[in-house]
Protein backbone atom coordinates (compact mmCIF):
# COMPACT_ATOMS: atom_id res chain seq x y z
CA UNK A 1 0.00 0.00 0.00
CA UNK A 2 1.15 3.38 -0.32
CA UNK A 3 1.40 6.02 1.71
CA UNK A 4 1.52 10.28 2.34
CA UNK A 5 2.33 11.78 5.22
CA UNK A 6 2.35 15.46 6.04
CA UNK A 7 4.17 16.92 9.04
CA UNK A 8 4.61 20.13 10.25
CA UNK A 9 7.34 21.56 12.70
CA UNK A 10 6.08 25.20 13.34
CA UNK A 11 9.10 26.45 12.09
CA UNK A 12 7.87 28.11 9.18
CA UNK A 13 6.58 30.80 11.38
CA UNK A 14 3.09 32.49 10.22
CA UNK A 15 1.45 30.19 7.39
CA UNK A 16 -1.48 31.15 5.13
CA UNK A 17 -3.97 28.89 5.60
CA UNK A 18 -6.23 28.60 2.45
CA UNK A 19 -2.73 28.83 0.46
CA UNK A 20 -1.22 26.07 2.04
CA UNK A 21 -4.79 24.03 2.23
CA UNK A 22 -4.60 24.79 -1.73
CA UNK A 23 -1.39 23.68 -2.21
CA UNK A 24 -1.79 20.28 -0.35
CA UNK A 25 -5.29 19.95 -2.05
CA UNK A 26 -3.34 19.87 -5.01
CA UNK A 27 -0.21 17.44 -4.53
CA UNK A 28 -2.38 15.36 -2.74
CA UNK A 29 -4.80 14.99 -6.05
CA UNK A 30 -1.30 14.56 -8.31
CA UNK A 31 0.04 11.68 -5.98
CA UNK A 32 -3.62 10.19 -5.73
CA UNK A 33 -3.82 10.23 -9.75
CA UNK A 34 -0.01 9.21 -9.97
CA UNK A 35 -0.35 5.85 -7.51
CA UNK A 36 -3.56 4.69 -9.58
CA UNK A 37 -1.73 5.48 -13.26
CA UNK A 38 1.35 3.53 -11.88
CA UNK A 39 -0.24 0.33 -10.60
CA UNK A 40 0.53 -3.00 -11.40
CA UNK A 41 0.55 -3.50 -15.26
CA UNK A 42 -2.08 -0.33 -15.42
CA UNK A 43 -2.20 1.49 -18.77
CA UNK A 44 -5.08 3.75 -18.43
CA UNK A 45 -5.95 6.09 -16.04
CA UNK A 46 -9.62 6.16 -14.54
CA UNK A 47 -11.24 8.92 -13.48
CA UNK A 48 -15.10 8.39 -12.08
CA UNK A 49 -17.28 11.11 -11.08
CA UNK A 50 -20.55 10.68 -9.54
CA UNK A 51 -22.80 13.49 -9.48
CA UNK A 52 -26.11 14.34 -8.73
CA UNK A 53 -26.44 11.91 -5.58
CA UNK A 54 -28.45 12.16 -2.49
CA UNK A 55 -25.47 12.91 -0.46
CA UNK A 56 -21.52 12.70 0.05
CA UNK A 57 -21.02 8.99 1.33
CA UNK A 58 -24.03 7.50 -2.06
CA UNK A 59 -21.72 9.59 -4.43
CA UNK A 60 -18.23 8.09 -3.29
CA UNK A 61 -19.49 4.32 -2.52
CA UNK A 62 -20.84 4.39 -5.95
CA UNK A 63 -17.95 5.86 -7.58
CA UNK A 64 -15.96 3.32 -5.70
CA UNK A 65 -18.32 0.73 -6.61
CA UNK A 66 -17.33 1.78 -10.31
CA UNK A 67 -13.79 2.43 -10.18
CA UNK A 68 -12.99 -1.48 -8.23
CA UNK A 69 -15.34 -3.17 -10.67
CA UNK A 70 -13.09 -5.97 -12.57
CA UNK A 71 -15.56 -5.87 -15.40
CA UNK A 72 -15.52 -1.71 -15.95
CA UNK A 73 -11.77 -2.20 -15.23
CA UNK A 74 -11.08 -4.90 -18.06
CA UNK A 75 -14.02 -3.03 -20.63
CA UNK A 76 -11.74 0.67 -20.16
CA UNK A 77 -9.05 -1.74 -20.83
CA UNK A 78 -10.29 -2.86 -24.48
CA UNK A 79 -11.59 0.44 -25.11
CA UNK A 80 -15.01 -1.20 -24.69
CA UNK A 81 -17.75 2.11 -24.08
CA UNK A 82 -20.21 -0.60 -22.37
CA UNK A 83 -22.39 1.29 -20.02
CA UNK A 84 -23.85 -2.10 -18.48
CA UNK A 85 -20.95 -2.76 -17.10
CA UNK A 86 -21.24 0.42 -14.97
CA UNK A 87 -24.74 0.06 -14.50
CA UNK A 88 -24.11 -3.62 -13.35
CA UNK A 89 -21.69 -1.78 -10.71
CA UNK A 90 -24.32 0.69 -9.64
CA UNK A 91 -26.92 -1.96 -9.19
CA UNK A 92 -24.49 -3.73 -6.85
CA UNK A 93 -25.07 -0.64 -4.08
CA UNK A 94 -28.07 -2.07 -2.94
CA UNK A 95 -28.08 -0.49 0.11
CA UNK A 96 -29.29 2.68 -1.84
CA UNK A 97 -32.98 1.53 -2.44
CA UNK A 98 -33.45 5.74 -4.21
CA UNK A 99 -31.40 4.87 -6.96
CA UNK A 100 -33.99 4.40 -9.88
CA UNK A 101 -32.75 3.24 -13.35
CA UNK A 102 -34.85 4.85 -15.16
CA UNK A 103 -33.38 8.53 -13.72
CA UNK A 104 -29.19 7.49 -13.75
CA UNK A 105 -27.36 9.03 -16.22
CA UNK A 106 -23.99 7.29 -17.83
CA UNK A 107 -21.38 8.93 -20.01
CA UNK A 108 -18.07 8.05 -21.43
CA UNK A 109 -15.76 11.71 -21.25
CA UNK A 110 -18.65 14.10 -22.46
CA UNK A 111 -20.62 11.21 -24.10
CA UNK A 112 -23.68 9.92 -22.88
CA UNK A 113 -24.68 6.76 -23.33
CA UNK A 114 -27.74 5.71 -21.19
CA UNK A 115 -30.27 6.26 -21.38
CA UNK A 116 -29.54 7.48 -24.92
CA UNK A 117 -28.77 5.73 -27.61
CA UNK A 118 -25.42 5.93 -29.84
CA UNK A 119 -25.39 6.83 -33.36
CA UNK A 120 -22.92 4.91 -35.45
CA UNK A 121 -20.83 7.79 -35.86
CA UNK A 122 -20.95 8.61 -32.36
CA UNK A 123 -19.70 4.67 -31.57
CA UNK A 124 -16.44 4.91 -33.47
CA UNK A 125 -15.80 8.87 -32.00
CA UNK A 126 -16.90 7.10 -28.68
CA UNK A 127 -14.34 4.22 -29.14
CA UNK A 128 -11.30 6.17 -30.11
CA UNK A 129 -11.82 8.54 -27.19
CA UNK A 130 -11.66 4.96 -24.90
CA UNK A 131 -8.20 3.89 -26.66
CA UNK A 132 -6.90 7.16 -25.16
CA UNK A 133 -4.53 6.97 -21.45
CA UNK A 134 -7.04 8.74 -19.56
CA UNK A 135 -10.62 7.73 -19.52
CA UNK A 136 -13.55 9.90 -16.95
CA UNK A 137 -16.79 7.95 -16.47
CA UNK A 138 -19.65 10.20 -15.28
CA UNK A 139 -22.62 9.11 -13.67
CA UNK A 140 -26.01 10.98 -12.74
CA UNK A 141 -27.47 9.66 -9.71
CA UNK A 142 -30.34 12.06 -9.64
CA UNK A 143 -31.21 11.57 -6.30
CA UNK A 144 -29.54 14.49 -5.01
CA UNK A 145 -26.73 17.32 -5.26
CA UNK A 146 -23.76 15.78 -3.74
CA UNK A 147 -20.76 14.27 -5.46
CA UNK A 148 -17.28 12.44 -5.84
CA UNK A 149 -14.57 11.73 -7.83
CA UNK A 150 -12.04 8.59 -7.55
CA UNK A 151 -9.37 7.41 -9.24
CA UNK A 152 -7.97 3.69 -10.28
CA UNK A 153 -6.67 1.87 -13.25
CA UNK A 154 -7.68 -0.69 -15.71
CA UNK A 155 -6.75 -4.05 -15.36
CA UNK A 156 -4.25 -6.21 -17.70
CA UNK A 157 -2.67 -8.74 -19.28
CA UNK A 158 0.26 -7.11 -17.46
CA UNK A 159 -1.46 -7.36 -13.96
CA UNK A 160 -2.64 -10.94 -14.16
CA UNK A 161 1.27 -11.61 -15.50
CA UNK A 162 2.78 -9.79 -12.23
CA UNK A 163 0.09 -11.55 -9.52
CA UNK A 164 0.56 -14.76 -11.06
CA UNK A 165 4.09 -15.33 -11.49
CA UNK A 166 5.38 -15.18 -7.86
CA UNK A 167 4.87 -16.57 -4.80
CA UNK A 168 4.63 -14.93 -1.31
Amino acid sequence: SDTAIVLASGAAGAVDHAALEGALFDVALSLTKQVARDGEGAEKLIEVRVERARDAHQAKVVAKAIVNSPLVKTAVHGADPNWGRVAMAIGKCSEFVDIDQDRVVISFGDQEVYPTQLAMGDLDALSAYMRGTDVVIRVALNTGDASATVWGCDLTDGYVRINADYTT
